[in-house]
Parts: structure tokens; sequence; C-alpha cells
């Protein structure tokens, strides 16, 4: 590595992007199922099938992506990105922000403290090794590839590879947590993993439902207002 500062620096850039995506998928197959809890609701019933292929789809890209930044197989990971930043912890240079009665500052962390964090990041992933391999079962035996066993028998598994969400959730925390301390070190400022959108599915199933409401209303109708106007491309 020619120069670590600025190539750790984007290649941590880049991992903080792709969790952001899957976070954002998490995000949305959360308010998908916020919906189909609620009751008497028309636009889950008439857009079951879609909300059903949306869910699997995110579910899987999800795994996909975890598995990626938690395998110690992969040429680029969460993984190989810490034992890169704890080889160059000293041009590094990671610092953090001290703030006292006298001054305000960023000070920086010694090479020997830095690699110590690291170690105790490692650490942290590693007992939750289990949890990561069975994310890495999932993705090995029923998404990358096609394994006949669980092809002929796809509920067997979640028998071999128990994963619920709160088995995910595990993982989302830890990761974001890395990712959070670094970025805080190495670019000098805090930052919040959320992707600021007001336009996610829950935008997107409020007027679908609203139209559907519409579309019902016999006084509405009865004054000439068609519905089939608001269907046809504009």
């Amino acid at each position: 590595m020619r120069e670590p500062k600025t190539e750790l620096r984007s290649y941590l850039d880049k991992l903080m992007y792709r969790y952001l995506n899957i976070k954002s998928l998490r995000r949305e197959i959360r308010i998908i199922s916020s919906w189909k809890d609620k009751s008497n609701v028309s636009v889950v019933e008439a857009g079951a099938y879609f909300l059903a292929l949306v869910n699997y789809s995110f579910w899987r890209i999800i795994l996909v992506e975890l598995a990626m930044l938690l395998s110690d197989s992969e040429q680029k990971s969460l993984l190989d990105w810490l034992k890169k930043a704890r080889e160059h912890a000293s041009p590094l240079e990671p610092a953090r922000f001290i703030t006292n009665a006298s001054d305000d500052r960023h000070e920086l962390i010694r090479p020997r403290e830095y690699r110590e964090i690291i170690d105790k990041q490692l650490a942290q992933i590693g007992s939750l090794q289990s949890t990561i391999d069975r994310v890495k079962g999932h993705r090995d035996k029923a998404i990358a590839h096609l394994d006949r066993i669980y092809f002929n028998n796809p509920e067997r598994l979640y028998t071999d590879f128990p994963l619920g969400d709160a088995d995910v959730e595990d993982l989302f925390k830890l990761v974001e947590s890395i990712l959070a301390t670094h970025y805080l070190y190495l670019f000098k400022a805090g930052v919040k993993l959320e992707v600021a959108s007001v336009s996610t599915v829950d935008t997107l199933l409020r007027y679908a439902e609203a139209f559907l409401k519409v579309r019902m209303d016999r006084d509405l109708i009865a004054r000439g207002f068609r519905p089939v106007d608001y269907l046809e491309e504009a």
C-alpha cells in the first residue's frame, strides 16, 4: 500500500456506502412489515405479491452484503480494512477530539493504542462468528449457489442455519459501531449512518392506499370523479 493514509480513508468511505445501502433496504423491509400489521389496509392486499417479492429480494441482498463485509476470505471487507488499518496505524494518524476548560483540540491516538482498539473490534466480530457463519451459509447454499439439498427442501435451510432478525440486528449494530468509530478517528467528524430521504416505500403505500379509498368514494364519483382517468399514462 503506497499511500495508506489516503487509500484506507477511501476504502472506509466505500465500506460505509455499502453499509448504508443495506441499512436502507432493511428499513424498507421494516416499513413493509409495519403496513402488513395494520388492519383493513387495501394496498397491502392489492400489492401482496409485489411486496413479498420486494421483501424476498431485499433480504437476500442484505445477507450477501453482510457476508461480504464480515468474511475473512473476501479481498475487500471490513475485516480486511481493520487488518490493514492495524498494519498502517502510524501513517493513518487517527485522532480523537479532546475538550476541556482551556481548549478543544484533536489529539493523535498512539499507534499502539489504535491497534488495541482494532484488536478489541476484531474480537467483537469473532464473538459473533457463529452468526456470521449462518449468514454465509444462507449466501453459499441458497443465494450465490443452489445447493441440491436446500433447493429441494428450502425449509431445511433455517433448520441447519437458523437466522432471525435479532441475529442480523446484532451484526448491523456491530458493523455500524466499528465504521462510525473509525470515521470519527480518521475524518475528525462524527457521522450519522442513515440515508436521509423521505421517499421510502411508506410514501408510495400511503399514496396508493389513499387512491384506493378515493376511488371507492361514491359521493365523489357522483360529482363526476372518474378514477380511471388517473390510471391512464400521462
